[in-house]
C-alpha cells in the first residue's frame, strides 16, 4: 500500500492524546455513607472490572477511528504496477488510402480514431509514440501527441504489418526497462501483410482494433490501354471492377485536356469486371483521364492517363542493303540507316536504339567494343551471320558478353517448327497458338552453345534458331542462319515481321501510359536538346528533382517515393519541355478483403481484439488506475465510530 500524501501521516501521533486522556482521567469521587457494607464490597469487584474493558473498549473504537481519519486523509492506494517499470504506448494508426471507406457512424476511419484517440487518451506525462505509413515520432507527450495526429492525413504508399512490428522491436531493444502497450489500429487489408508471430515480442501487450466498417463495398477504375492503332484512330479501353457491390447504370467519363470527350455507363454484378471503350484521333500527344463517382473510396475513381507523342526508333543496320528490312523498318515508323563496317564510328552507334549485324563475314576488335558499349547503355543487338564467317571473330563478340560460344557450321536441311508462345518476346504477337502454320526452313546452320539463352524460334531438333541473350537492361538476339540465302525461306515467312519489329520494340523501356505511386518506375527521356541542367517533374505549385542518371541524349529517371499525389506531371529543364507523365494511386487497395488475425487470440496471452478504439483505450486505461483506498478507510472510520456509541449504550458498567 502506497500513500499519495504522506506527510498527512505524522497526524498519527495525535492517537495519544485519548491514551493520555483514558490514562490520566480525573474524576472526584464523593463519598457515601451506608449503614452496613457488607453485601457491597463483592458488587464492588465486579464493577470495576467490567468498567475497566468497556474503557478499554471505547478507547480502541476511538484510536481506530481516528487512524482511520488520519490514514483517508493521506490517500492510501495499491499499485498495480508491481515492477514498477515505465510505460510507453505505441500506436500504429493505418493512414493509407483504404482508411477512406466509411465507418458504422458514417465517418471515414482515419478521422474517426484521430478523434477517439485525442478524446480517450491519458492527459498525464505518459511517453507516446505515433507510427504511420510515412513517419515514426517518438517520445511524445500528449500535447504532442495531439498536434501529431491532427496533422496525419492519408498517405498512398501502405506499410507492411510486419514492418511495422519490426520497427516496434528496434524501440524495444532501445529501451529495456519499459513495458510497451501497442495498439495496431488498422483494417488488416491482406495485401497490408498477415501478422507473423515471430514478430510479436512477448514483452509487449498488444492491441488490435479491426477498424468497423460498413458492407466492404466498392467501384474501381483499375486500368488503360490502347488497342487497334490504325493510322489516324485508335481505340482507348479501361477495365472498371465492381468489389462486393451491385450496381446499374454506372456513369464512366472520359476527359481530355480537362475536356469531357465521351460518357458511357455500364452495370455490374458483385465481384465483375467490364471493360469501357472509346474511339478517339491519334495526335501528337494526349493527356486525360476516365472518371467515376462513388462515395465509398476517393482514391479510385479517377484514372489519369498520357500518351506521349510518337518516337521513331533509331535503327542502323551494318552490312548490305536488304530490301525485306527496308519493307519492315518503313520511314513512317523507324529511322533506318544502312552503313558498312568500313564507315563505323563510335559515335553514330551511340546514337541508335537498334544495331542489325546483317551477315558481316569478320568483325573487327574496336567494332566489337564498341557494341559492347552500345548493348550496355543503349539498345539490343541483333546478330545475323553471313555464310563465309569467320567464327573466331563472332566467338569474340559473343565471348565479351560472357555468352557462350559457335561450335560450328553444318549443311543440312532444317524446319523451323516451334515457337515459344509462352516468351514474353511475343506478348501481344499471337491471339492463339497456330497449328497449320508453313514453317520457314533453311540448309545452313551455324551450332552454338550459348549461356543464359532462351530460345523464341526452333528448328525440329529443339535447337534455337532465334535466341535471345539478356546483358544488362538490354538484349542480344542470335540468329543461327543467314537469311539472305536462296533456300532460307525465313524473310518470305509471315513470322519475320513481327519478329524483328520487336527486337526494336523490346530494346528499351516501354513508355506506359501511367505510373503507379509508391512503385519504383524507371523512364527514360530521349532528346537532342538536354541541358546540364537536371530534370524537374511539375504539376502546378508542386516540383520534384527526381533521381536520375544521363547517358548521350537519353537521361534515366527513377520515381518512388515522389510525386505523391495523382495527376499530370510535366519533365522539364529550365529552358525546354520534355514529355509528359500521368501518375496515379496504387489500385491494390481497392478491394477491401481483410485478413483473419483472430487466431492470434488465441495462440497469444498478450493479444487482445476490441471492435473499437474507445474500447481499447479504456480497458488499458482502467487495468492502470491504482485501486484507491481512502473511501474503505473512511466507512472504517464510521464503523468505529458506530461500535463506540454501540458500546457506551449496551454494554453496562
Amino acid at each position: 500500500m502506497q500513500f499519495k500524501n504522506p506527510e498527512i501521516l505524522f497526524f498519527l501521533f495525535l492517537l495519544l492524546i485519548p491514551i493520555l486522556i483514558h490514562l490520566f482521567h480525573l474524576q472526584k469521587f464523593r463519598k457515601v455513607p451506608f449503614t452496613n457494607v457488607k453485601f457491597l464490597k463483592e458488587i464492588e469487584l465486579e464493577t470495576r472490572k467490567s468498567s475497566k474493558l468497556k474503557k478499554l473498549l471505547i478507547l480502541l473504537t476511538r484510536l481506530l477511528a481516528l487512524a482511520a481519519i488520519i490514514i483517508a486523509f493521506s490517500q492510501p492506494y495499491i499499485n498495480k504496477n508491481k515492477t514498477n517499470s515505465a510505460y510507453q504506448r505505441i500506436i500504429y494508426l493505418d493512414n493509407s488510402l483504404s482508411m477512406q471507406a466509411k465507418d458504422k457512424t458514417g465517418g471515414d476511419r482515419l478521422q474517426t480514431n484521430k478523434h477517439i484517440l485525442i478524446e480517450r487518451l491519458a492527459k498525464n506525462d505518459h511517453s507516446y509514440t505515433l507510427v504511420t505509413n510515412d513517419k515514426t515520432q517518438e517520445n511524445l507527450s500528449y500535447s504532442l501527441l495531439t498536434k501529431a495526429l491532427l496533422s496525419v492525413d492519408f498517405y498512398p504508399i501502405k506499410k507492411d504489418i510486419n514492418q511495422v512490428l519490426l520497427e516496434i522491436n528496434t524501440l524495444k531493444k532501445q529501451s529495456r526497462n519499459t513495458l510497451y502497450e501497442v495498439f495496431l489500429i488498422s483494417d488488416f487489408q491482406s495485401i497490408n501483410g498477415s501478422i507473423e508471430s515471430e514478430y510479436l515480442n512477448d514483452e509487449n501487450n498488444y492491441y488490435l482494433i479491426p477498424s468497423p466498417v460498413k458492407p466492404l463495398e466498392n467501384i474501381s477504375i483499375d486500368s488503360v490501354w490502347i488497342t487497334d492503332s490504325k493510322d489516324q484512330n485508335f481505340k482507348i479501353k479501361s477495365l472498371i471492377s465492381s468489389h462486393q457491390m451491385r450496381i446499374s447504370d454506372l456513369s464512366i467519363s472520359l476527359f481530355l485536356e480537362d475536356n469531357l470527350y465521351g460518357k458511357t455507363t455500364v452495370s455490374l454484378q458483385p465481384n465483375e469486371t467490364k471493360e469501357v471503350e472509346f474511339s478517339m484521333p491519334s495526335t501528337k500527344a494526349i493527356n486525360g483521364r476516365f472518371s467515376l463517382t462513388d462515395h465509398r473510396l476517393n482514391f479510385d475513381n479517377n484514372l489519369f492517363f498520357s500518351i506521349p507523342e510518337k518516337v521513331k526508333p533509331k535503327v542502323l543496320i551494318i552490312g548490305s542493303e536488304q530490301d525485306y528490312l527496308k519493307r519492315i523498318y518503313r520511314e513512317d515508323d523507324f529511322i533506318l540507316n544502312f552503313i558498312n563496317s568500313s564507315q563505323i564510328e563510335h559515335g553514330i552507334l551511340m546514337d541508335q536504339n537498334l544495331i542489325i549485324l546483317n551477315e558481316l563475314d569478320e568483325l573487327s576488335n574496336a567494332l566489337i567494343q564498341s557494341l559492347k558499349t552500345f548493348v550496355e547503355q543503349n539498345g539490343n543487338l541483333v546478330i545475323i551471320p553471313s555464310a563465309e564467317s569467320d567464327i573466331i571473330s563472332y566467338n569474340n563478340l559473343i565471348g565479351t558478353f560472357h555468352s557462350g560460344k559457335i561450335t560450328g557450321k553444318t549443311q543440312r536441311f532444317m524446319r523451323v517448327n516451334t515457337i515459344n508462345y509462352e516468351h514474353p518476346f511475343f506478348n501481344g504477337v499471337f491471339e492463339k497458338q497456330i497449328f497449320n502454320f508453313q514453317y520457314p526452313t533453311t540448309s545452313m546452320v551455324f551450332e552454338s552453345d550459348l549461356n543464359r539463352a532462351s530460345s523464341l524460334l526452333q528448328f525440329e531438333d529443339q535447337k534455337g534458331f532465334i535466341v535471345e541473350i539478356p546483358f544488362y537492361e538490354n538484349k542480344i538476339y542470335w540468329i543461327a542462319s543467314p537469311l539472305s540465302m536462296v533456300d532460307n525461306s525465313f524473310k518470305d515467312s509471315p513470322l519475320i515481321v513481327p519478329v524483328f519489329l520487336n527486337f526494336s520494340s523490346q530494346n528499351s523501356l516501354q513508355k506506359s501510359l501511367y505510373y503507379s505511386i509508391g512503385q519504383k518506375n524507371e523512364i527514360t527521356v530521349n532528346s537532342e536538346s538536354i541541358s546540364d541542367q537536371p530534370l524537374k517533374m511539375t504539376k502546378l505549385d508542386m516540383e520534384y528533382i527526381p533521381l536520375q542518371s544521363k547517358r548521350n541524349t537519353q537521361i534515366n529517371i527513377i520515381t518512388q517515393e515522389f510525386p505523391l499525389l495523382p495527376g499530370i506531371y510535366t519533365i522539364t529543364d529550365q529552358q525546354n519541355t520534355f514529355q509528359k507523365l500521368a501518375y496515379n494511386f496504387n489500385r491494390a487497395e481497392s478491394n477491401l478483403i481483410l485478413n483473419n488475425l483472430k487466431e492470434l487470440e488465441t495462440q497469444h496471452a498478450n493479444v487482445q481484439f476490441f471492435d473499437s478504439t474507445s474500447d481499447a483505450i479504456k480497458e488499458v486505461n482502467d487495468s492502470h488506475k491504482n485501486q484507491n483506498l481512502w473511501q474503505l478507510f473512511i466507512i472504517l472510520a464510521l464503523v468505529f465510530l458506530i461500535l463506540e456509541i454501540l458500546l457506551q449504550k449496551f454494554l453496562k458498567n
